[in-house]
């Protein structure tokens, strides 16, 4: 009996949408969050926090792929920068103090992406020209200079770890901030 009133009941609901659907024109659109398409972007991107954990074991050539990826990254947080939501949560925090530091700091990123992406290419470069001087072996100081240059730049990669290291503080930083406990779509966003 119980089945047979659910049944009941549930006719009666659709015969009054047929009503309300027949006497009233009714449009309904959804439309996503604005945010959503960049939120999962980010989240995606998000992958190279792995790719940083194995950066010492990496080729150069996945090294450079890694950084590309950061360059997307970038146009995504630019994306997001852009966002009304963002502007908002922003102007509701007391202090201007958050705003400069994420700008600060994406000044900074975008050092760290410059400098490491300027050096794996010239390391790339390097490890190039001492293959091509070891395949010739015609005059070794060839082979000593394109060994010194290749060491040269190992020596400059040691400094973009540290710069590395400088985003992960970066990273922690941030995690912590009162500015992202405000909005969570955010929060998810910037770390």
């Amino acid at each position: 009996s119980d089945h047979l009133e659910e049944q009941h009941i549930l006719r009666k609901q659709e015969q009054i949408k047929d009503t309300i659907a027949g006497n009233y024109h009714v449009r309904s659109i959804s439309l996503p969050s604005i945010s959503r398409p960049t939120t999962l972007s980010i989240k995606e991107l998000n992958k190279l926090k792995s790719w940083e954990a194995s950066i010492s074991t990496s080729t150069p050539g996945s090294i450079c792929n890694g950084l590309s990826g950061l360059e997307d990254l970038y146009k995504h947080v630019d994306d997001l920068l852009n966002l009304k939501l963002f502007h908002e949560v922003l102007s509701h925090h007391q202090n201007g103090k958050s705003h400069d530091e994420l700008l600060e700091e994406s000044v900074r990123l975008l050092d760290v992406c410059s400098i490491s992406r300027d050096t794996m290419l010239r390391l790339k470069e390097q490890v190039q020209s001492l293959q091509s001087a070891l395949r010739r072996r015609k005059g070794d100081s060839s082979i000593e200079s394109s060994v010194a240059n290749y060491f040269c730049l190992r020596k400059k990669m040691k400094d973009a770890k540290k710069l590395v290291a400088s985003l992960k503080q970066m990273d922690n930083k941030f995690g912590a901030s009162p500015l992202l406990d405000q909005d969570h779509q955010l929060s998810d966003v910037i770390q």
